[in-house]
């Protein structure tokens, strides 16, 4: 029996087509046939929907094929006469099992091969009217089961004119250079491509996109989510350089209208009596200088500053000012609201999404020199020996002296010369110096771990990416640091101590401690290893130990314009020494912190995102040259590279016998930035 279906015609479905095929030989599990184009080729088993009684000569692959194809044409012609609805009508209530030749007597007069081999056809084609039951044996579909495809069918034949309206429209936008954001097609055509270039084809608009982008192109495509990125920039949708994961988050770039008209409100009119009343002027000593800010030199937003108070020749009053956002922005205001739901500001290389409008956030509630403005006073007597106490918090008003860039503070601090003695910046600059060391060794002593790597930003000037390195070791950079360090434990502390609920953040400590053994200290390796040993920051309720600084009790409130749960400590802060209570309760924090938490992770990994991008744009500029950099790791056969300019950590293969720490120079050979992709190798 093994050849029985010699010559046999069979029907196989391929992708959404119904073929033929002539058996040639038949083995468990497939056939192998010559199909209609004179092609040996395997089908499984499971791809044969019919074998039918028709054969066809097989003493040459051409004349089979011939005679396929006739057999084709001819049960097209039968096919086409069959009315499978009418068919269904007569049978549908009937409920019984019908045979192929049944149906292919009500249908076509009477069996045969033909006719059956017809009927087959058309089942398998159109299945919306009967199910198979067995071989050969079909069951007319309920009429609840045929509504309902006839409604689906409505609704595909719906899908099919819309997509072929819109390709119309976006091919004809297209072919212009210019999408016409009036035109319904071409506005529904760019979501479909913008859903697939952003969040893939498995979302459902991003699947539209992808039947586009087949119409558009006359084919499918290998990338199909590239494909719809270069097109939509072509219609001037997005740029070069988008950056997808503000669109994959849903981040806005621009203000509702009422927020900005709120805003603008908030900003120009006077303080409340409640925030007036109560809030002293932060005099300044005759001879003495003024807070100073100290920021980086592009930065707009500033929100903290620094003030020395001598109290005798072995100890200071260390003044930790934040400006006092919530004097002007209410927590139950729109803008407040538009603040929680964007969490934090959004920093880009060629921009940013701010949290609050521009105008309070970059202007009156900036700090800025000779202007009195509101702000928190952290302050708290610190001695030479870093010991800490007298901790008090307080509402001032208070006017900058001078705003200066970390450039520049580093080169005062680095001035020697007696002459300096008198002026009166390094007179407060240089034990505030002193000061931020003698706090930095305590937290050391306690645990604190200080990380020794550069950091890198990206700054976009007339369209190209500047790379700054920003030193670890810079005097400036770590007292500032160390002073904000500082606020948040003290804040945290006083939280603690007046039963003022907060989210505090506590660290535990790496699982294995002698991970970094072998290495040396300071190296970019041991920076490396040491950064992916460290555990997560977690929130809590209650004061905490964290690891990582060597402090209890951490609680962020230096940047309530950039991130909204500092917003929020200064808020309960204020509440209590206004009110003597603070407006929320534990559980309504941690419901609000939990939300600002899981937004704040996908603000953090969009800005990676776009500083990634542009860092393999720096060294796209550099393909085919060498640069220098130090092994971090080894992965196989494999290192991780740290790069000396950019900080970016590559994969170089052949290079995993190199040890961790040593210096390398490696050679740009290729970088696609788009697709994050960087393809290094050893010199």
């Amino acid at each position: 029996m093994a050849g029985s279906e010699t010559g046999r015609v069979v029907f196989a479905r391929i992708g959404d087509r119904i073929v033929l095929g002539a058996v040639i030989e038949r083995t468990p599990g497939r056939r192998i046939v010559v199909n209609e184009t004179a092609v040996r080729e395997p089908w499984s088993d499971d791809r044969v929907l019919f074998v039918s009684a028709l054969r066809v000569p097989l003493h040459a692959v051409r004349v089979a094929a011939d005679a396929l194809q006739g057999i084709r044409a001819r049960l097209d012609a039968l096919r086409e006469s069959i009315e499978l609805e009418a068919l269904w009508e007569v049978l549908a209530d009937d409920g019984t099992e019908q045979t192929l030749a049944d149906l292919a007597t009500l249908a076509l007069g009477g069996p045969g091969p033909d006719a059956d081999a017809a009927m087959a056809w058309a089942l398998a084609a159109d299945p919306s009217w009967f199910k198979g039951a067995g071989p050969e044996r079909f069951l007319p579909h309920s009429r609840e089961f045929v509504e309902a495809e006839r409604r689906r069918r409505f609704r595909e034949a719906q899908e099919r004119d819309r997509l072929e309206r819109i390709t119309e429209a976006l091919a004809a936008a297209r072919d212009a250079g210019v999408a016409d954001p009036s035109d319904a097609g071409v506005r529904s055509g760019i979501g479909w491509l913008r859903a697939l270039a952003v969040r893939g084809p498995e979302d459902r608009d991003g699947a539209r996109g992808v039947a586009l982008l087949e119409r558009l192109t006359g084919g499918g495509t290998s990338e199909p989510e590239l494909h719809a990125f270069h097109l939509l920039v072509a219609l001037g949708v997005f740029s070069p350089d988008e950056i997808l994961g503000i669109h994959r988050n849903g981040f806005a770039r621009d203000f509702p209208t009422e927020v900005l008209e709120q805003a603008r409100e908030l900003a120009t009119c006077p303080l409340a009596e409640s925030e007036r009343v109560g809030r002293p002027v932060l005099d300044i000593p005759p001879g003495q200088f003024g807070p100073i800010a100290i920021d980086d030199p592009w930065t707009r937003d500033v929100d903290d500053a620094l003030w020395l108070e001598p109290i005798d020749a072995n100890a200071w009053r260390v003044h930790v000012l934040i400006t006092d956002a919530t004097a002007r922005i209410p927590m139950d205001s729109s803008v407040a609201r538009e603040g929680m739901g964007r969490t934090a500001t959004l920093y880009l290389p060629n921009g940013k999404l701010p949290m609050f409008p521009t105008v309070l956030s970059e202007e009156v509630l900036s700090l800025s020199e000779g202007a009195p403005q509101p702000m928190l006073d952290f302050a708290c007597r610190v001695d030479a020996s870093g010991q800490v106490d007298g901790f008090d918090v307080r509402p001032v008003t208070a006017t900058l002296a001078r705003r200066m860039t970390y450039p520049e503070v580093d080169g005062l601090l680095g001035r020697a010369s007696l002459a300096d003695a008198e002026d009166p910046i390094l007179s407060m600059l240089r034990p505030l110096h002193a000061l931020a060391q003698a706090l930095a060794r305590r937290r050391v002593e306690a645990g604190a771990v200080i990380v020794e790597r550069d950091e890198f930003a990206v700054r976009i000037r007339d369209g190209e990416p500047e790379v700054h390195r920003l030193a670890f070791d810079s005097p400036a950079r770590r007292m500032v640091a160390e002073f904000m360090i500082l606020a948040c434990s003290m804040a945290g502390r006083f939280a603690r101590d007046h039963q003022i609920p907060a989210v505090y953040r506590r660290q535990n400590p790496p699982d294995d401690k002698s991970a970094l053994d072998g290495l040396v200290p300071g190296s970019r390796a041991s920076t490396f290893r040491l950064l992916r040993m460290l555990r997560r920051a977690e929130l809590t309720t209650q004061p905490d130990f964290h690891w990582g600084l060597g402090v209890v009790g951490y609680t962020q409130v230096t940047s309530p314009l950039r991130r909204f749960q500092d917003f929020v400590v200064h808020t309960q802060i204020k509440g209590f020494l206004r009110d003597g209570r603070p407006p929320m309760g534990t559980d309504e924090l941690l419901r609000v912190f939990g939300d600002l938490e899981a937004q704040a992770e996908a603000l953090t990994q969009t800005e990676r995102e776009a500083k990634r991008y542009w860092l393999l744009k720096v060294l796209k500029r550099a393909e085919g040259a060498e640069v220098g950099g130090e092994v971090v790791a080894a992965q196989g056969s494999r290192a991780l590279v740290e790069l000396d300019d950019t900080g970016l950590v590559l994969p170089v293969p052949g290079m995993g016998h190199i040890a961790p720490g040593t210096a390398v120079r490696v050679r740009i050979r290729e970088v696609d930035p788009r697709r994050d992709r960087v393809s290094l190798g050893g010199v």
